[in-house]
């Protein structure tokens, strides 16, 4: 078991020896609330009750839950989530006697780190409708899993299954599970990792709701999470540090998302979830080079909008081509590719809101999350950025994106043809960050890059017979060197 759970189950364990089950509260003989079932809304929003954590230390003092409550069902959330681990969350089961006695009818998880069957009987006669199980602690005790699933199907609660790793899932998929949790934040490092969640959500069969939790930061997360094709997610830390009507617009973002044409982000984890890097052909310019991508095997192709590139398309032209990829190639993504400014920011989240285009790729200013004057955490669109990579430094510190694109370092900001040096992107590999990678990449070095286990590779200049026109002969030979390379894999 992991280092951080072992030290608070261990706690827990010996509090419980001196305490009981109950550690030391007072609760009902008998359930006296009535049971109330998760209903899946668009989306189920889990707002938390939480007072501190060992990654963030003291959130907010919460002195009167029924308030705190009382606000996240106003602003629309349909669960509520009480903490109820004391020495390292500072909850309490007295927290959730109190808000689930206030309000009867609504959905209460009790989330703990539930180690005996014993606490499923706890957490029914405090009222808890639904109970979280982490799968981390029981990989190695698959007996006091079993016994506890027991417990919980004899009380007709519901389960919150969290998991943070494809080891856990498997784990757990053979259970039938109905509602799983992937939560974002290592139990190794405490960073968040948003791109390996969602992968993870991508490898969980049809037919189980699946809830987003840890590093909800922003508007755009909301958005994000819907667009990936998550139920629900389980946000604490960002309602109780926060003011104003988070919830309500986040929730907004969410279901933004849901408009049936925006498929950006689960073609792209769909893609990765097969261990296949994305191709993206950029710096396209004409309908007949689309159509050539396309049929070689692309998975994007990029349009280049700020009219100081060389490979420039204008907006009708994009129109055009967008058109007939719908009909001919309705799978690849068309990406807007554009520098800060706010002009063609704006065509291009035009161009997206019309469906001409799947995504933006934001070649981005040293003041993010700013980008022509936007702040790009309240967005309700998809994009990327791209950024000039050469060393460990000028990876972002905090990740609010699910992917990040390097290119590398030069005056023109992309398609110089310079790439970035291998060992560079070596080491990135070693600190775990998946690499999605543009600059330079053409038949002469394709083949080292699919070697080190790339996400994404993003061409241009190298497939070229002339600036803005692709090269058949050579795109045919990028993609002969890609298949081969999978083929023997």
């Amino acid at each position: 078991m992991v280092e951080i759970l072992k030290k608070i189950t261990t706690i827990r364990k010996e509090k419980i020896q001196k305490l009981g089950f109950s550690f030391g509260h007072s609760i009902p003989q008998e359930r006296i609330v009535p049971l109330n079932p998760p209903k899946f809304a668009n989306p189920l929003l889990i707002a938390e009750i939480k007072r501190s954590s060992p990654s963030s230390g003291m959130i907010g003092e919460i002195k009167d839950p029924i308030s705190l409550a009382s606000y996240y069902l106003d602003c629309g959330a349909n669960a509520i989530s009480i903490l109820t681990e004391e020495d390292h969350f500072n909850g309490s089961i007295k927290d959730l006697i109190q808000v689930k006695n206030t309000f009867k009818k609504t959905t209460i998880l009790r989330k703990d780190f539930l180690q005996f069957p014993e606490e499923i009987e706890i957490s029914y006669k405090i009222g808890a409708d639904m109970v979280l199980i982490i799968i981390a602690m029981f990989l190695e005790d698959k007996q006091t899993f079993e016994e506890i699933l027991l417990e919980i199907k004899k009380y007709n609660l519901t389960p919150l299954f969290e998991i943070h790793t494809k080891e856990e899932l498997d784990f757990l998929l053979p259970y039938q599970p109905q509602i799983i949790g992937i939560n974002m934040r290592s139990l190794h490092t405490f960073s968040i990792h948003k791109q390996q969640g969602i992968l993870l959500k991508n490898q969980i069969p049809e037919g189980i709701k699946t809830i987003f939790e840890s590093g909800i930061m922003s508007d755009y997360d909301g958005y994000m999470i819907g667009s990936s094709g998550f139920d629900g997610m389980l946000c604490g830390s960002y309602f109780v540090k926060s003011k104003n009507n988070t919830i309500t617009s986040l929730i907004h973002s969410y279901k933004k998302s849901k408009n049936p044409a925006n498929r950006f982000h689960k073609n792209i984890f769909k893609q990765l979830a097969n261990n296949k890097p994305l191709i993206k052909i950029c710096g396209i310019t004409n309908l007949d080079d689309a159509l050539l991508a396309c049929k070689m095997g692309a998975n994007m192709l990029g349009f280049i909008i700020s009219k100081n590139s060389k490979r420039y398309i204008d907006i009708t032209e994009i129109k055009q081509i967008s058109r007939a990829l719908k009909t001919l190639y309705p799978e690849v993504l068309k990406i807007g590719v554009l520098l800060e400014d706010a002009k063609d920011f704006q065509q291009a989240k035009e161009l997206c809101e019309q469906n001409f285009l799947d995504s933006l790729q934001l070649h981005a200013p040293d003041n993010l999350p700013y980008f022509a004057k936007y702040n790009l955490l309240n967005a309700n669109f998809n994009f990327y950025i791209c950024i000039n990579y050469e060393n460990l430094d000028d990876y972002p510190k905090n990740e609010y994106l699910p992917f990040i694109l390097l290119d590398s370092k030069s005056k023109e900001k992309g398609g110089s043809g310079k790439s970035i040096p291998l060992e560079a992107l070596k080491e990135l590999k070693n600190t775990g960050e998946a690499l999605f990678i543009a600059g330079g990449i053409g038949a002469h070095n394709i083949q080292e890059l699919l070697n080190l286990g790339v996400s994404m590779l993003d061409i241009n200049s190298q497939v070229e017979k002339e600036v803005g026109k692709k090269d058949p002969q050579k795109l045919q030979e990028i993609f002969e060197i890609i298949n081969n390379h999978y083929q023997k894999l």
